[in-house]
């Protein structure tokens, strides 16, 4: 696929006077001011956050309200119960919940839905067995901010409900006690960006903050990294002030289960964001995929250290199980790219399959997504309903172009990057599907121009090959975490001779070794590796790339990752 090169404009005023404030080097003044980030005081806090620099939890709407009901059910011993979400988000954001209530002495209970059979969200049924068991409080935890008919449900019965919730609402609010949320028109929080573990930590640190305990707080970053990484909300504000502290406390865990997971998933000592949402992460999201739920919840709260290995090495068998099955879909889809190009030269892609498995409809979605570059949504069509994911590219908003669909569907929710949805009844099921697909193209048409849906490599800075160095890459990392909000570094180096290779490995990805600065440096480029074929040793190329750290057999070696590259032509001997 063909991208677009384009350097980040630079402002050489503003990074020269942030170095000289600092007294940072010049490259790293210029990625900060890249990212926005042109205050000496609010550099200094991005590049070293505190837990000090958390906002006051009281600017949050309705937090004057949650903390005093939570703290009235706690003194009056009522039954709590979680109502949480099947994600890693809405998993760690119930865990950090019920841990906190049961140290301050509540009777608490969590109830993650299975994602096969319950569906995403608070049901109404779910809401009157609470009230028929005695449940005092309900709480939803990654869910919640649409549950208009639960929620009301909950006010008939007397039933009290606090919704924390990150997702977006729409113009009108659930009938809630109170509603914790970042995004509700009213509420002045300072960042929007929370993950559901992050706003259920703001209330955690209401209540700890009240019981007189916010010391302790730190204990619970570790958890809130991991659904905050993991739901790819920016990695900016308070975020990263959270992710930071957390992943630093996560290379050295207490608690058992998650040192377990932490064993099972391959990763020891420091933890980054690629270990999270390549290793971590997925092995959590497996069991909800494949029909589980509740040995997660178990995992991290058992003691017997063999009991968490083994909750683990069902995580890593369904794990497994999610790739056959994903790889399955995606096979039929590649068929599809045969018999059906059609489907994938539309401005919005829509694909829908008989029984596809829908544990895995989003991951499908995300790959389809980023191979073409289009939003795109995955449908699983079962006897008498389906149920969709979707997943978005940057400058298309998902969840408003569903809005204009809404009248097609019975459910729907989510952000502009990512959205589920679910149609019920058999009955023209076909036609509305049909409908979907011609309404969503129609928008994207109006909306995306043929710029946005060609890929785009966003360059910090041109660097020559005598700046590849450790100290340049001890200079990147000062800046991590990376994600969503503050990208990972990207720089092109123009003119490097192809020493070596090119070689496939486990034929799919690209390997290359490029001369550099009097030596010779890898470079990787993952899934590529029919791009070796335009590459012949000898010859010449520009790259675009992130600088990483190799190590292999106690040996440290800088690493190349490929994020595109150009070829030269080779000159002829006449």
């Amino acid at each position: 696929m063909t991208r677009r090169w384009a350097l980040r404009e630079p402002e050489a005023e503003a990074a020269q006077a942030l170095a000289s404030e600092l007294e940072v080097s010049a490259l790293t003044a210029r990625l900060l001011v890249n990212r926005g980030i042109r205050d000496p005081d609010e550099a200094h806090h991005f590049l070293h956050p505190r837990f000090e620099n958390l906002h006051d939890p009281y600017l949050m709407k309705d937090m004057d309200r949650a903390v005093p009901l939570i703290w009235r059910a706690l003194q009056g011993k009522q039954r709590i119960v979680i109502h949480g979400d099947y994600d890693v988000d809405g998993i760690t954001s119930s865990l950090i919940l019920k841990r906190a209530l049961d140290m301050l002495g509540g009777r608490v209970g969590i109830h993650i839905p299975r994602r096969l059979k319950d569906g995403y969200g608070i049901q109404t049924e779910f809401v009157e067995r609470c009230h028929q068991s005695g449940v005092g409080l309900l709480v939803t935890s990654d869910c919640g901010i649409r549950a208009f008919e639960a929620c009301g449900r909950a006010r008939e019965l007397g039933l009290d409900v606090l919704v924390c919730d990150h997702h977006l609402p729409s113009a009108e609010l659930p009938p809630a006690r109170a509603i914790l949320n970042p995004h509700r028109a009213d509420c002045p929080y300072p960042d929007q960006n929370l993950s559901a573990a992050g706003v259920v930590f703001k209330l955690v640190q209401g209540l700890f903050e009240k019981a007189g305990r916010a010391r302790i707080l730190h204990h619970f970053l570790k958890v809130v990294a991991l659904g905050t990484a993991a739901d790819m909300v920016p990695l900016t504000g308070e975020n990263r002030i959270l992710v930071k502290l957390g992943l630093e406390g996560l290379a050295q865990p207490h608690n058992v289960g998650l040192r377990a997971l932490l064993d099972g998933a391959g990763v020891s000592g420091e933890v980054g964001l690629n270990d999270v949402a390549f290793r971590i992460a997925p092995r959590i999201n497996a069991v909800t995929r494949m029909g589980g739920g509740p040995e997660v919840l178990d995992l991290f709260d058992t003691r017997d250290r063999s009991r968490a290995e083994a909750i683990v090495r069902d995580m890593n068998s369904k794990n497994r199980e999610r790739r056959r099955r994903e790889e399955a879909i995606l096979e039929e889809i590649h068929e599809w790219e045969r018999s059906r190009p059609e489907l994938f030269r539309k401005t919005f892609i829509v694909l829908a399959g008989r029984d596809w498995h829908r544990g895995v409809i989003g991951i499908i979605a995300s790959r389809v997504a980023r191979r073409f570059f289009r939003p795109t949504l995955v449908i699983s069509i079962g006897e008498s309903d389906c149920q969709g994911s979707g997943r978005s590219i940057p400058g298309f908003h998902l969840l408003e172009a569903l809005e204009g669909c809404g009248d097609l569907l019975d459910r729907y929710g989510g952000h502009a990057q990512a959205v589920g949805c679910a149609m019920e009844g058999s009955d023209s099921l076909e036609d509305r599907l049909r409908s979907l697909s011609d309404r969503l193209d129609a928008h994207a048409r109006l909306v995306l121009s043929t710029e946005d849906l060609t890929p785009l490599v966003s360059l910090d800075s041109y660097l020559t090959a005598d700046h590849l160095s450790f100290s340049l890459y001890r200079d990147i990392q000062q800046l991590a975490p990376f994600g969503v909000g503050n990208p990972v570094p990207v720089f092109a180096t123009n003119g490097l001779d192809v020493t070596g290779g090119p070689w496939v490995l486990k034929n799919r990805h690209l390997k290359i070794r490029l001369g550099a600065n009097g030596a010779g440096v890898d470079a990787i480029w993952w899934k590529n590796g029919n791009a070796a074929a335009t590459i012949p040793r000898g010859s010449k190329i520009d790259v675009a790339y992130t600088l990483n750290r190799n190590q292999y057999r106690g040996v440290e070696s800088l690493l190349m990752t490929v994020q595109d590259l150009r070829t030269h032509p080779i000159a002829s001997d006449s």
